[in-house]
């Protein structure tokens, strides 16, 4: 990975991947779509007070150093912009992960632990290295095929206190703008993860209980990935329901809705997520992860694999997930 000066004119720099570089050898290639992405930009460095004037404003952001295209089909775009046609959208929906309900998953050195499906010789060692149960180790680890349990909670919605998250307010900049995710789209690692368990029909995610308690179910059920992704060697596409947010802001509650959802203005969707691992060697650990690692606080030593997982909403929003999946040696 390497910038390209930007200081001057704006820079197209373009390679074929390893995916266009074999079908031209065959006399297959054709440019049909490109995708467009920003991942090195900050737009924090946008600057509507510069003394200059307005040509100034954005001066930096236009004359930062770009990525130098490169060929590995795994080390393109990670955050892709999109389209849409609605061209007076004041908001637009993000994806944030939610840790505040009884069974999100949280991360535990900056990803999220899944513990292969072993009759619970990994899990159960884990668990009590985290903190136990009574200490919130079950928070901390997802356990492969478990349907009822932890599971990682993402949210997408309009996340600006400028609005109220009414039921009013979704109706008309989240719903009246079609900002509402119908369903979630997730992009594993096939050689690592087999399947993805996502909510079953009848899932809910509401504040509706007695002065805004949340009345919140999440049962899940296995989605066999059956999408390919075309930019991303090995990765598969399975697609999830997407459950109605329905946290919404009243006056009246005596639970604040920003104690259940982290979203703080309109929401739109919530999905809940877990994994199926795939049977996976020694010599799968050896060759794409480490083997013979301690973890503090358990016993003996693990074996695990680091692999990332992408979710885009409907609406286009989009996260990325660092899993590791780990077993016990």
């Amino acid at each position: 990975m390497a910038f390209l000066d930007n200081s001057g004119d704006i820079i197209l720099d373009t390679v074929l991947t390893e995916i266009g570089r074999k079908r031209m050898a065959t006399g297959n290639f054709n440019i049909t779509k490109f995708g467009l992405g920003d991942d090195e930009i900050d737009y924090n460095l946008y600057d509507k007070n510069n003394a200059s004037g307005s040509a100034y404003y954005d001066l930096e952001i236009l004359q930062t150093p770009v990525f130098q295209a490169v060929t590995g089909v795994n080390a393109n775009i990670n955050y892709g912009l999109v389209s849409y046609t609605n061209t007076n959208l004041l908001y637009l929906p993000i994806m944030k992960r939610n840790t505040l309900i009884a069974n999100s998953c949280a991360q535990r050195n900056n990803v999220f632990y899944l513990a292969v499906n072993d009759g619970g010789v990994t899990s159960t060692a884990l668990r009590d290295a985290f903190g136990g149960v009574s200490g919130g180790g079950d928070r901390q680890l997802l356990v492969s095929e478990q349907l009822n349990g932890t599971c990682i909670v993402m949210e997408t919605g309009l996340d600006t206190t400028e609005l109220l998250a009414t039921s009013a307010n979704v109706a008309t900049y989240v719903a009246g703008n079609g900002l509402r995710d119908s369903s979630f789209q997730v992009s594993v690692d096939t050689r690592f993860i087999t399947q993805v368990l996502g909510p079953a029909a009848g899932d809910r995610f509401n504040n509706a209980g007695t002065g805004g308690a949340p009345e919140i179910l999440t049962t899940l059920e296995m989605v066999l990935p059956v999408g390919a992704n075309p930019g991303m060697q090995h990765y598969s596409v399975a697609q999830i329901r997407a459950v109605p947010n329905e946290v919404v802001y009243r006056v009246a509650d005596t639970t604040a809705d920003t104690t259940i959802s982290v979203i703080a203005g309109p929401r739109s969707g919530v999905t809940f997520i877990n994994f199926s691992t795939a049977t996976l060697a020694i010599t799968d650990f050896s060759r794409y992860g480490k083997t013979g690692q301690s973890i503090s606080g358990a016993a003996g030593t693990y074996r695990y694999i680091d692999t990332m997982v992408t979710v885009m909403g409907s609406a286009g929003s989009m996260d990325q997930l660092p899993i590791r999946i780990i077993q016990k040696e």
